[in-house]
């Protein structure tokens, strides 16, 4: 909401009053701006907002930010003699006072000097991960532009995010790990997710609490359930640490009750997608580490998959060789359901239009909105006056017919319609099970599931102009290489008729390089 926050601003005179920390709102306000879209004339802005805060100011952040903004205008030499001006300050002795001469001094082209301040900021800052993080997002893009040592920014320390999957072990089978490479594997990390599988996710899970790693554990389905499925067939040892593991890890359970294979995918899809979320949160490392065969086997679920599509992901994986015999793979039908997009999307305001406004609607307005959609080939389409509901093949062309439909009615074509101003799209999109089904009432055939709900219950509360999404869409996203979009977290929203608050995520084309986006380890 960059553009909106910053058009607030403005509207409400702020950017007109004398005092410093209303200044210094605004200054960061442009250099967000100009992150998101890396347009020279956007850094220009916000390299005279910063450079006029320092002036009045004796705060070097202001100055280490026109320093920035200035390179990020295209203008190094500018740059590097700014911040050559901000290498003598006095120590505070706090975090950001060795952070803020780091940055200084990676501008000005002292790397060396950087080092040693980064690890002294690390020192500081050794309990404040949020503080570390924003350092690190800032020297991302400013070691990229600047063709700088990338390792500068591991020495912020900022720990490592995990994915951790492994094989079920044959029943009665409880060998463990070589405990050397177990801790050769668990290294740097500081926070992981995956299940609770008996073998491979149990060792691993038991492992990175000792490590000191924090642990989420997403399971498909209630506790119990899953115990029954995927831990008591391994015996009963495998339940007692399944159940000790319970009340130490942040336990979230994705779905009411198991329908068919489709949830062990998904939970691992979503769980990946988590990781490579909050790396990203922290301009940090994600990693996956899997217990797997000598030789993997390859099969459409498992451990295997999750490999494979981590790897399809860009990510790296650490791997160790399972200790148990193979499991012989269990038979099963197919999944009766299918992993898909959904879309719902409204025009606000739409209700209080007039008859002689709605004709006008039709004629011209409806068909453009009808182009967007025709572009993105939906599996299937449904309309109601100015609501439509999509499903569509996976995330990408999600979220590209979104963005088309985003910009479908442009200021120029409401008003040659005489169409309201603020008649724009608000946007909703999930991702997950689906079945397919014939609705004897239309005579068509259609698609059912909770997403169709969900997706639903978000539309109504999302701003309009804007495009939100689900976790589970942001998580598959996050898989989603190439897909030309990144989802931010907007915070816990109450959705709509009671459906409950959830996390939702804003939805938005990536820029050419964008800002705290993770690396992959």
């Amino acid at each position: 909401a960059l553009g909106p926050a910053l058009a607030l601003f403005h509207r409400l005179g702020l950017d007109r009053r004398r005092d410093l920390e209303l200044a210094g709102l605004g200054a960061r306000l442009r250099k967000d701006v100009a992150l998101a879209s890396r347009e020279p004339a956007d850094a220009a802005r916000a390299f005279a907002a910063a450079f006029a805060l320092w002036r009045r100011s004796t705060d070097p952040w202001p100055g280490v930010n026109a320093a920035a903004m200035a390179l990020l205008a295209g203008r190094e030499r500018l740059s590097r003699r700014l911040a050559a001006r901000l290498l003598h300050l006095p120590d505070r002795g706090d975090y950001w006072s060795a952070a803020t001469a780091a940055e200084a001094a990676l501008l000005a082209g002292e790397e060396d000097r950087a080092a040693r301040l980064l690890v002294e900021a690390a020192a500081r800052g050794a309990e404040d991960l949020r503080a570390r993080a924003s350092t690190a997002r800032q020297l991302h893009w400013e070691i990229a532009l600047l063709g700088a040592d990338p390792r500068l920014v591991a020495l912020l320390a900022i720990p490592m995010t995990a994915h951790f999957c492994g094989r079920i072990p044959p029943p009665g089978a409880t060998a463990t790990l070589p405990p050397a490479a177990l801790a050769a594997a668990l290294a740097g990390v500081g926070f992981a997710f995956g299940s609770l599988a008996a073998g491979g996710d149990i060792v691993l899970a038991e492992a990175l609490l000792a490590h000191g790693a924090r642990v989420t554990a997403l399971l498909p389905f209630p506790p119990a359930a899953f115990e029954a499925a995927s831990v008591a067939p391994a015996g009963a040892e495998w339940v007692a640490r399944f159940r000790a593991l319970l009340p130490r890890c942040d336990v979230e359970v994705l779905e009411p009750s198991p329908v068919d294979d489709l949830d062990f995918a998904l939970v691992s899809r979503r769980a990946m997608g988590r990781v490579r979320l909050h790396a990203a949160s922290l301009a940090a490392e994600a990693v996956q580490i899997a217990v797997v065969d000598a030789e993997e086997a390859r099969s459409p679920a498992g451990t295997g998959a999750d490999i494979a599509t981590w790897r399809a992901a860009g990510g790296q994986t650490r791997r160790l060789v399972s200790p148990w015999p193979r499991r012989p793979p269990a038979a099963g039908a197919a999944p009766a359901r299918r992993a898909l997009a959904v879309l719902f999307g409204d025009l606000r305001g739409f209700g209080a239009l007039d008859d002689a406004a709605l004709a006008r609607f039709y004629a011209a307005p409806m068909g453009a909105l009808a182009t967007a959609i025709e572009a993105g080939a939906p599996l299937y389409r449904n309309a109601w006056g100015d609501a439509v509901q999509l499903v569509l093949p996976d995330v990408a062309a999600a979220c590209a017919t979104a963005e088309r439909l985003r910009r479908a009615l442009p200021p120029v074509l409401l008003a040659r319609c005489a169409l309201p101003e603020g008649l724009v799209p608000r946007i909703a999109l999930d991702f997950g099970a689906l079945l397919a089904v014939f609705d004897a009432v239309q005579g068509v055939a259609k698609f059912a599931g909770r997403s169709m709900t969900r997706a639903a219950r978000i539309e109504p509360v999302t701003p309009p102009g804007a495009i939100y999404a689900t976790e589970s869409f942001a998580c598959e996203l996050a898989l989603a290489r190439g897909a030309g979009h990144l989802a931010e977290y907007a915070g816990k929203v109450p959705t709509a008729k009671g459906f409950g608050t959830l996390p939702l995520y804003a939805v938005r084309p990536a820029s050419a390089a964008g800002a705290g986006e993770n690396q992959d380890g």
